[in-house]
């Protein structure tokens, strides 16, 4: 696992699914006034840049924010996206926002935040970034464990953000695992957790749904691929399942994830998003 760096593939498509979908979630906290924890577990560097070595390597960053830049249809529907990476930019043009960086910009000065990632040069970054904050507590540690072991946070009200790298396939079990867990302890808490399309011989993202469909929670199911599913190739796509997920959140994903199609989807690609178990 500490072979995973993020850097690689910082600001491509599944980025920004991953973090339009953040942002709308923030939202919905920020609508009452009650304070509420946020806990990311697989939180990478904080911030990335266009010019590291890691992102020069293959310029995935080319697929997907460069892309959208200059959308003036997600600019209207998600305009925290980027009021925080214009603001970002002031600093330098070529920087790009982790899912951390848009948690501390869009959560409040009530509300607590705990980044965990289990790469030390990953935590000594979000030390550095986000030392003066005291909001904001940061831990090198197993993010999937961390789960168990955080929860329920203080204040209870909030959203486990889960990120994992699936460099193994027992990332999916344990995933599985953690969440069970993670709702025995905390079971009003929302969970996003993001997930990759891969080519058809190593792509588990259909057990994953049905396994996380199984533990009858309040589901929602964003997925974005941008081209077709092939047998070997690898990531396609991506996708979002959102288990306990704010009132309206479908309408408004439907609209980003529309957009996102339009912009990011070649010949083939495919979107959808579907709420596989209601809301009581």
């Amino acid at each position: 696992m500490l072979s995973y760096r993020h850097g690689f593939h910082a600001g491509n498509h599944a980025d920004i699914i991953k973090h339009l979908t953040l942002c709308l979630l923030l939202r919905a906290l920020n609508q009452k006034d009650k304070p509420y924890s946020i806990i990311d577990t697989h939180s990478g560097a904080g911030i990335y840049s266009q010019n590291s070595a890691f992102a020069q390597k293959n310029e995935e960053y080319q697929s997907g924010i460069n892309k959208i830049l200059q959308n003036r249809d997600l600019k209207r529907l998600v305009p925290e996206y980027y009021d925080t990476l214009d603001k970002l930019r002031q600093q330098d043009p070529s920087l790009m926002p982790g899912s951390p960086y848009l948690e501390a910009q869009l959560s409040r000065e009530q509300d607590k935040l705990t980044f965990i990632d289990l790469h030390p040069a990953e935590a000594e970054s979000l030390h550095k970034i986000f030392r003066r904050d005291h909001r904001i507590n940061v831990q090198n540690r197993d993010g999937l464990e961390a789960i168990a072991a955080l929860l329920p946070p203080t204040p209870r009200r909030g959203l486990c953000f889960i990120d994992p790298a699936y460099e193994e396939k027992n990332e999916y079990h344990e995933l599985v695992k953690a969440l069970k867990k993670g709702l025995a302890r905390w079971a009003v808490g929302i969970y996003a957790v993001w997930y990759p399309v891969l080519g058809r011989l190593s792509d588990h993202s259909k057990e994953l749904t049905q396994e996380l469909r199984r533990l009858n929670v309040p589901l929602l199911q964003a997925e974005l691929c941008v081209e077709p599913q092939q047998e070997i190739r690898g990531m396609c796509g991506s996708g979002m399942l959102i288990i306990n997920y704010p009132y309206g959140l479908e309408k408004d994903l439907e609209e980003v994830v529309g957009a996102l199609y339009k912009n990011l989807c070649g010949e083939g690609g495919t979107a959808k998003v579907k709420i596989l178990t209601k809301r009581p």
